[in-house]
């Protein structure tokens, strides 16, 4: 892992104010679940006590190190195909929306997929409806594939005015900029309009699939990172 580009995000997120990383996820992220190898980022969810919790993983991100505003961002991953494993890369904001937090400052999620849904993967747009930090509302949608356990790659073209995200270069969502910007009242394109950082993950259980957790037989599984692209005027 290049760390003039990522760095770790450590624990059960306590430490940065979401305990269970807000979704009651099962992991302890560490700096332990990730090598590289034939080049290729592997991130590894494990069968392993750690800070209380069963299982290991390790969390990735950007911060303050690589963020945009607006471009076409696309990464080829390949994913594990076992119950109870959420493997996601997305984006998070560099700073709070009038200080407001999550979700008013938006999330972008260009890929997210649950581990026993193997044909399938999902895309999601997150913000505010009335543009207060309350009535959290997201746009998502599913896009069907061969299996996640191949690469595919996984993309969003973002302007001013809207959000497209696709796999393999077929367009399964789009969001309107007059969608997501109606309770903020700016017509400016907020919450995205600001700089925002990519994160590469792979949590145990979580509300993303009913809080499942991985069979009692499960000891280890990885997600593989060919690349992640950046692309701006």
């Amino acid at each position: 892992m290049n760390t003039s580009y990522w760095d770790h995000q450590i624990g059960d997120g306590s430490n940065y104010g979401i305990w269970a990383w807000g979704n009651n996820e099962k992991e302890y992220y560490t700096a332990n679940n990730d090598t590289v190898a034939n080049g290729y980022l592997n991130i590894t969810a494990k069968r392993e006590a750690m800070g209380g919790y069963s299982y290991t993983s390790t969390r990735i991100r950007t911060y303050q190190k690589v963020s945009t505003t607006y471009g076409y961002i696309e990464a080829r991953i390949q994913l594990p195909t076992v119950q109870g494993l959420w493997p996601a890369f997305w984006m998070l904001p560099e700073n709070t929306y009038s200080g407001k937090g999550w979700p008013c400052s938006g999330e972008i999620d260009i890929m997210e997929a649950m581990g026993r849904v193997t044909g399938q993967s999902s895309s999601a747009l997150h913000y505010a409806y009335d543009g207060t930090g309350n009535n959290h509302t997201y746009q998502t949608n599913t896009h069907a594939l061969d299996s996640i356990a191949n690469w595919h790659t996984y993309s969003c073209w973002w302007t001013q005015d809207s959000i497209v995200f696709s796999v393999d270069g077929v367009k399964h969502l789009t969001v309107e900029e007059s969608t997501w910007n109606k309770g903020y009242g700016t017509n400016d394109g907020a919450p995205f309009n600001a700089n925002f950082h990519f994160i590469l993950n792979l949590a145990v259980g979580g509300q993303f699939d009913n809080n499942l957790e991985p069979p009692s037989d499960f000891t280890s599984a990885s997600m593989l990172v060919d690349y992640v692209r950046l692309y701006t005027k």
